[in-house]
């Protein structure tokens, strides 16, 4: 090994993120310029995003090529943008702020340093890229496909002479890092989780930090600018908590484990909570750190789901740390870092300058047409609703950056943009300040034309874009188990409820019951009951519907649970399992009813212009004549759309999902869990910082109390999880994630090398496939190379592509050429195609016949041949 290379890369890679902080900085001053900290903390994503989304827009268009020059050629068309924007439109002097902020900026680039360094360390005492326990195997194989496509979408390294069909671009942009770094892919591979990490901790500090930034300002108003006035001290603390919260901190299922360990509570606790392998009494005391084989893996299989017959289903619920542990660069991981400057550009936008435009009116004669005072209307609404959106997001330069950032979402993990296009649509109604019909409708039409051009930006993405889902489906028998559902988020529960109460007697003193509950608690009680009823009664009655039923009732297992295949029996068996374990679902109705009070309750209100009337959006702008909102609860309000969003998606999962190649909702909780982790972790942190605030005396010491035992609680599963993981960090330190092919199978090591170092880019290599399975080491040479292969991972390219047409076509032809003595039809599947290369390694060798394999001999040159691998070319190679 050589130790200095070791050392050396990561410093290499920490400067490659530094350019694209450097590139953005001057684009994120200016972009948010009502934030009290700049978006300092956003630089280093928004320079690679940009950056990023120029190389692929150019790739795409055939105006750049996807290599070195095309990378830089895209940084210097963002960084001159950036410099001549920032000349342009900058309300502040940038190094006049850095130099002013030192403290600020000392403690972003720390927090971010520290955590890159600490999780190198622990990658590089787990460094293997693996085949199976996670997604790396796949992973891999999109980065290098990405760093050697020379145009996009990328080459499909599993199913060749295809383009990928996934949303690809955050290995776009992870292959940009790599390139620039001159680091090989399977030891980059290693940095980027670190780095992911390191961006996601300061991407969440800096949003809480500003948001009690605006909190301190907007209670405490001063006389004189603070453009140049970062967060304060007194922010640092409320930071760094949501970025432990986001981040760090993982659910209760570890402080579970040590329970079950030391053999704690009774048999009859743990059948109650049901958690997959501590459904059991323990046996025996044991050791206080947990020792169970991949205890740790458990923690992100909190929730337990049956079908009727009472059989497991697997359910997923990740949250962001079991993400950084486990180490696989997938896109919900690749996309955090971006959905928390989705966060932040809501909140710039709610602290923008409002519009002082007033509301539409008809401007025909009493004489003319109902029709014409109609169409006037809808007029209004549109363009009203477009422009205003633009004058919020700070102009049209602002608004193009607001879609490409946000629209990114979309590119990065589907999932994730309709989420955060509801927080953007929330804060906007805020933005306008009132809650009316016309607001809504303004609000509505801006957010529409909003995503029609975000998807007009990615078009040549969702172009060529397949995917499995398949409509919606109900959940019918499965609501979330209580216990199981406080184990995953039981201190972001405590820390809102805790928020909602507070921000409740805040304006309405000595009152528990908010106003409006009376319409709201009933309205988040039946709604959801409603729509499923209507839901499931479109599966009832349509022949689709009727087709998914009856495949419910011919199940046996269904048909032994319920006493024959009757419709009426299933009805009342989901309904009694509902009615069984509806507390879960209470929860989330009760308060999200409470923070729809709220919610109203600080529009109904009288405006106060006298007391706390002090502007911190107008003191940011003194070039502004327009006047922001005239009260104390900016940071509140957005606080509390976070929650409410991150409660509400919890909520759907009990009663609906996406239908997809898995069959249950267990994907649909895994994507909608993790980002409601997200948003409720940045709700909590201000919460606890909000409610320390208020409270006075006992109380205050009981709150802090529960608020530290909650939070130690969650801090013992990253604690004793990341040392089994990394086996105690008993094992040899190294960053290259294949070094332990290099010992299992030298002979592909080495043939993965010559591949890379002697064949074209876009060659095309037959190797042995995984057919319909996955997690094997199949596809390891289209995987580690970047090239492609007839067929990898049959599974995967099912759930990317939404069905198995082309793989199905693809299995025999590989077995004929393998097998087959017919030298003509092998010749014939070969330029069929476009194979150049054929690989014979152990496993083609184990896996089909010596004659078969013999016969390339006399057709092929033999390329490379080393113990147990030959790779043959056609002639003309």
């Amino acid at each position: 090994m050589d130790w200095n290379m070791e050392y050396i890369n990561p410093l290499v890679f920490w400067l490659v993120i530094q350019l694209f902080g450097l590139i953005g900085l001057p684009i994120a001053f200016t972009l948010f310029k009502n934030l009290p900290d700049r978006g300092y903390p956003f630089a280093k994503s928004l320079g690679l995003l940009l950056s990023g989304y120029v190389l692929w827009l150019g790739g795409s268009f055939g105006l750049l090529h996807n290599h070195t020059g095309g990378t830089l050629l895209a940084m210097l068309v963002v960084s001159c943008f950036g410099l001549i924007w920032y000349h342009q439109h900058a309300n502040a002097n940038l190094w006049h702020w850095l130099r002013d902020n030192k403290s600020y900026i000392l403690t972003v680039e720390t927090i971010f340093i520290v955590t890159f360094l600490v999780w190198t360390f622990y990658k590089a005492h787990n460094p293997q890229i693996e085949t199976a326990g996670g997604e790396k195997w796949m992973e891999i194989a999109f980065i290098n496909s990405s760093l050697i496509s020379q145009s996009f979408p990328p080459q499909d390294p599993w199913l060749s002479g295809f383009g990928i069909s996934y949303y690809y671009f955050g290995y776009v942009l992870m292959a940009m890092l790599i390139r620039l770094s001159g680091i090989v892919s399977t030891t980059a591979f290693n940095l980027l989780i670190p780095t992911l990490f390191g961006l996601t901790l300061i991407s969440a500090f800096s949003i809480v930090a500003n948001l009690v930034a605006v909190y301190q300002r907007e209670s405490h108003p001063q006389p004189f600018q603070f453009e140049n006035k970062g967060p304060g001290m007194r922010s640092l603390m409320p930071g760094l908590l949501g970025a432990l919260f986001v981040g760090i901190m993982g659910n209760l299922h570890g402080l579970l484990e040590v329970f079950y360990s030391r053999a704690w509570f009774s048999a009859g606790f743990w059948e109650w909570l049901d958690i997959r392998d501590l459904n059991t009494p323990p046996t025996k005391v044991g050791a206080w750190i947990p020792e169970r084989f991949y205890w740790w893996w458990r923690g992100s299989r909190v929730l337990t789901d049956y079908n009727l017959a009472g059989h497991e289903q697997e359910v997923i619920d990740e949250m962001p740390f079991f993400s950084f542990l486990l180490a696989d660069v997938h896109p919900h991981v690749l996309a955090l870092p971006f959905v928390l400057m989705a966060v932040i550009l809501c909140l710039n936008l709610l602290l923008g300058v409002r519009s002082q435009g007033a509301g539409f009116r008809s401007q025909g004669s009493e004489n003319e047409s109902w029709l014409r005072d109609v169409l006037n209307v809808v007029y209004h609404v549109i363009v009203d609703g477009f422009q205003n959106i633009v004058t919020a997001a700070g102009g049209r330069v602002s608004f193009l950056l607001y879609a490409i950032c946000i629209g990114a979402l979309g590119f990065l993990n589907t999932w994730d943009i309709p989420i955060y296009f509801a927080v953007m649509g929330l804060v906007l109604i805020v933005w306008y300040d009132r809650n009316d019909a016309e607001t809504w409708l303004k609000a509505i039409f801006g957010m529409v034309s909003f995503a029609i051009i975000c998807i007009m930006l990615y078009l040549p993405f969702y172009i060529s874009f397949q995917s499995q889902a398949g409509g919606i489906l109900p959940n019918l028998w499965n609501p979330t188990h209580l216990p199981q559902f406080f184990v995953f988020f039981g201190p972001f529960l405590v820390a809102i409820a805790g928020y909602l109460i507070i921000f409740r007697l805040d304006s309405t003193p000595y009152s528990l019951s908010p106003p409006h509950t009376k319409w709201t608690l009933p309205l988040m009680i039946f709604t959801p009951i409603v729509v499923s009823v209507i839901i499931a009664g479109t599966f009832i009655f349509p022949e689709n519907g009727q087709m998914f039923i009856q495949g419910i009732l011919r199940d046996p297992n269904v048909q032994t649970v319920i006493g024959g295949a009757s419709q009426d029996k299933l009805i009342q068996e989901i309904i009694t399992r509902r009615l069984k374990n509806p507390w879960t679902f209470f929860l989330l109705s009760i308060m999200l009813a409470w923070g729809l009070a709220r919610w109203w309750n600080y529009f109904s209100i009288e405006k106060n212009t006298t007391s706390k009337a002090w502007s911190v959006k107008a003191s940011l702008d003194q070039k502004s004549q327009s006047h922001a909102l005239p009260r104390q609860e900016t940071a509140e309000m957005f606080t509390l759309i976070l929650l409410m969003i991150g409660l509400l998606l919890p909520l759907t999962v009990e009663f609906i999902y996406l239908k997809d190649n898995f069959g249950t909702r267990m994907n649909t909780v895994f994507k909608f869990y993790f980002q409601a982790w997200i948003l409720l972790a940045l709700a909590s942190a201000f919460g606890v910082y909000y409610v320390n605030q208020w409270l006075k005396g006992v109380t205050k010491i009981a709150w802090q109390l529960i608020m530290i035992a909650l939070i130690a609680g969650g801090m013992v599963y990253p604690i004793l999880a990341t040392f089994h993981k990394a086996n105690n960090f008993q094992n040899e330190a190294t960053l290259d994630g294949i070094a332990w092919i290099s010992k299992l199978y030298p002979f592909d090591y080495k043939a993965i090398a010559w591949i890379n170092a002697n064949t074209p880019t876009d060659a095309i290599i037959l190797e042995k496939t995984a057919g319909h399975a996955g997690y094997k080491y199949e596809g390891r040479i289209s995987a580690l190379t970047g090239r492609g292969t007839l067929l990898g991972w049959g599974n995967h390219e099912s759930q990317w592509r939404g069905n198995y047409d082309e793989p199905g076509k693809r299995e025999p032809d590989i077995t004929n050429i393998y097998n087959t003595l017919d030298i003509n039809l092998a010749l014939a599947l070969l330029n069929k195609y476009n194979v150049d290369y054929v690989y014979v390694g152990l496993l083609e060798s184990q896996a089909y016949s010596p004659a078969g394999l013999a016969k390339f001999d006399k057709f092929m040159d033999v390329v490379f041949q080393e113990g147990d691998v030959i790779i043959y070319a056609e002639k003309w190679h």
